[in-house]
């Protein structure tokens, strides 16, 4: 295995086991036997363990990103768009391959316990998350899809909260119905600021 492969191969077994065990618990070791290289083979290509859980992260919000963020998922078409992303990003670890939960929601939870350039990754992409859900809620608000006086923080913030509630039910809890649950709370939420009107209808079925 070549340097440049190894290199790319070590966060990819990092990702994996962030899925599985969370951020906090990776250490050079563990990443060395889930890939399968010596210690010193893991430390040659990231000498500080901030550098390699900073790749691991990197690497989670790439496919995050990839998985998620299609092009049916964008500013444009109001209302459905933000259904369709919010229908994606609830379980989107199963769609996206990884074996267990959300490495960026459990980084989120620990974001006290995580070292300076990690934690300040994982607060970041938090305001990805945030700012991407405000992007889709304006942009149904300015189709008149949702109530022109929409509080846009505050349906983002209730959103986040339904993803990380489903995040902690669904992998720390093993609910089966973590996934129903979260739906049904998201339909609740916009059913309630939903504009009532012919068009506002008519996108909703085109969300179906």
């Amino acid at each position: 295995m070549s340097s440049q492969i190894t290199r790319e191969h070590i966060p990819q077994v990092g990702l994996n086991l962030a899925s599985t065990e969370g951020l906090c618990k990776i250490t050079f070791g563990s990443v060395a036997r889930r890939a399968s290289l010596s210690k010193g083979g893991v430390v040659g290509n990231f000498s500080h363990m901030s550098d390699l859980k900073r790749g691991i992260f990197d690497l989670a919000l790439d496919l995050w990103s990839r998985t998620c963020l299609r092009a049916d998922t964008d500013v444009g078409s109001g209302l459905p768009s933000l259904i369709r992303y919010l229908n994606v990003w609830i379980g989107w670890t199963r769609r996206a391959g990884l074996p267990g939960s959300c490495p960026i929601a459990q980084a989120i939870i620990e974001l006290s316990f995580l070292p300076g350039p990690v934690r300040e990754a994982a607060a970041a992409a938090e305001s990805v998350w945030r700012q991407t859900l405000m992007m889709l809620i304006r942009d149904a608000v300015d189709k008149r899809h949702l109530l022109q006086d929409t509080d846009v923080a505050q349906l983002a913030w209730d959103l986040l909260g339904i993803y990380l509630s489903h995040h902690v039910s669904s992998h720390s809890l093993r609910a089966p119905d973590a996934d129903r649950k979260a739906q049904f709370s998201v339909k609740g939420i916009v059913a309630s600021i939903e504009a009532t009107s012919e068009s506002a209808a008519h996108h909703r079925q085109g969300a179906q």
